[in-house]
């Protein structure tokens, strides 16, 4: 019966949530010397028992062994490693067992049953600091249940004076036992948390400094490494560097030649060709045919294409080597749009395009090279005028925090997603039966956004196959250039008057 009934309550005992041990190392430290003791008091309470010849009832002799026999199981448990069971199991039957002296002892006189003190101390050790509590209060409800009814195991009832005693007493002393094991469990457990942590702290330490001492060895090799690497790079780069000054120097001098040889002999050819269509009378008044005019024509047609090819080579060049000065002042935008509107109404003829105007008559001035500006939205113009034959082409600028944005929109023949990027690069042109119809060097773009960036801004382009695209520019305002500080500025109102190319 008490074997049963101290399984049943090991098995209750052991399925409630109680705080778990910050340190196992503490229980298993003190378990093995607990339970030698216990086993050691176990068998010498047996050997008491036999000497004096006792025989008025066997629970003596069967509380011996169930304490025993929970000893055996704690070890069993504690040589698997479960140590939580283990401290569970002894920490109850040190604290429930003394008071089962009862019951072949009574109450008068029994001092056995002080002993569930030491229960309730090992359960603040082996189970958790708030597990003293539990525990102190099961043996006073074991208590409770033996004093209160004594006939359950054969007792008579003793004086209410020794119930109220030995109950407030017992009570007393396993709570304020109960108390004092939380205060100090927590403190203990505390301090051995922190020494644990300090410990784990110090092992991680030495271990990261032992793999920061290997690293930095290893670091400290490919260092090495990396300085012969690069005495030996650098001694390239000597060498490159040389040879890269000599070639631009040769370069340099290739294009100033170019420029002199090539030019000359074309602007004789452009000027000559012109005089002779703009003044025939000059030949003696010999009048000069429509057939010979316009084969001077297009003699002068590509030789002025040719003079633009050399000059955007040469700008080309220029800006590659760096050697591209800005003269940059304050630009007013509205007069140099108004020219370029003006040369758009030249280059669309007689087309059925019309022109817009999308910028106000108010803008800001911006700090940048008036002749570069106009280079670039002449170009852009003139591409949207060449690839434009039907709809419309707008020239727009609006102010947009502290930059000034102008672009030139066209219902032109668009660029596909692919090639909007390859567009800005150098010596491309779009890969399209309409664009084939008209030939370019593939320079203009190029030139252009090197000339915006030059500037400070950036060029991009919004195009769909097919309906047109929007090339867009960006320059920073005087203000803003000149003080570095961004000014919000109000946007242009949208003007957009119809012109007939």
């Amino acid at each position: 019966m008490y074997v049963s009934a101290i399984r049943t309550l090991v098995s209750t005992v052991c399925m409630q949530r109680i705080n778990t041990l910050p340190d196992e190392n503490l229980a298993a430290e003190v378990l093995p010397p607990l339970l030698a003791v216990v086993s050691a008091l176990a068998a010498m309470s047996i050997g008491i028992l036999l000497i004096v010849q006792w025989h008025a009832s066997a629970s003596p002799y069967l509380l011996s062994l169930a304490l025993i026999g929970c000893v055996c199981v704690s070890g069993f448990l504690l040589q698997r490693g479960r140590l939580r069971p283990a401290g569970i199991i002894t920490s109850y039957t040190l604290a429930l067992l003394p008071i089962l002296s009862i019951i072949p002892f009574g109450v008068a006189n029994n001092t056995l049953i002080f002993l569930s003190v030491t229960g309730v101390i090992a359960a603040g050790v082996l189970i958790s600091p708030d597990a003293p509590l539990v525990v102190a209060c099961y043996a006073i409800g074991e208590l409770m249940i033996l004093l209160i009814f004594p006939g359950l195991v054969g007792q008579a009832p003793a004086d209410l004076s020794v119930i109220l005693s030995v109950g407030m007493s017992m009570a007393v002393l396993l709570l304020g036992t109960a108390a004092i094991t939380w205060a100090a469990g927590y403190a203990v457990h505390g301090t051995i948390r922190w020494a644990l942590e300090t410990s784990g702290k110090a092992a991680r330490r030495e271990h990261q400094l032992r793999a920061t001492q290997t690293d930095l060895e290893r670091i400290l090799r490919e260092r090495d490494q990396l300085n012969d690497r690069l005495y030996k790079t650098t001694l390239d780069l000597e060498t490159a560097h040389a040879e890269a000054e000599a070639a631009y120097r040769s370069k340099a001098s290739f294009m100033s030649t170019m420029s002199h040889e090539l030019r000359t002999p074309l602007n004789i050819i452009i000027g000559f060709s012109s005089a002779m269509i703009d003044h025939p009378e000059m030949y003696e008044g010999e009048p000069i045919s429509e057939f010979i005019t316009a084969d001077i024509a297009e003699i002068r047609r590509s030789g002025q294409h040719l003079l633009s090819l050399i000059n955007d080579i040469l700008d080309l060049a220029r800006i590659e080597a760096g050697r591209l000065e800005l003269n940059k002042v304050a630009l007013p935008l509205v007069p140099l749009l108004d020219e370029i509107m003006r040369t758009a109404v030249g280059l669309l003829r007689d087309r059925p395009v019309i022109l817009r105007r999308e910028y106000p008559n108010s803008l800001p001035s911006v700090l940048a090279d008036s002749v570069r500006v106009r280079q670039v939205l002449l170009n852009l113009v003139s591409n949207a005028c060449k690839f434009t034959s039907l709809g419309e082409i707008a020239v727009g600028a609006r102010v947009e925090n502290h930059d000034v944005i102008l672009w030139v929109r066209d219902t032109g023949i668009g660029i596909a997603g692919s090639d909007q990027i390859r567009v800005f690069n150098e010596f491309e042109q779009v890969e399209s039966h309409d664009a084939k119809q008209h030939t370019g060097t593939g320079l203009g773009l190029s030139i252009c956004r090197w000339l915006v960036e030059l500037h400070g801004g950036r060029m991009w382009v919004e195009s769909e196959l097919g309906k047109g695209s929007v090339f867009s520019f960006t320059l920073p305002h005087v203000q803003s250039a000149l003080s570095g500080e961004y000014e919000i500025s109000a946007k242009g109102m949208k003007n957009d008057e119809g012109v007939a190319g």
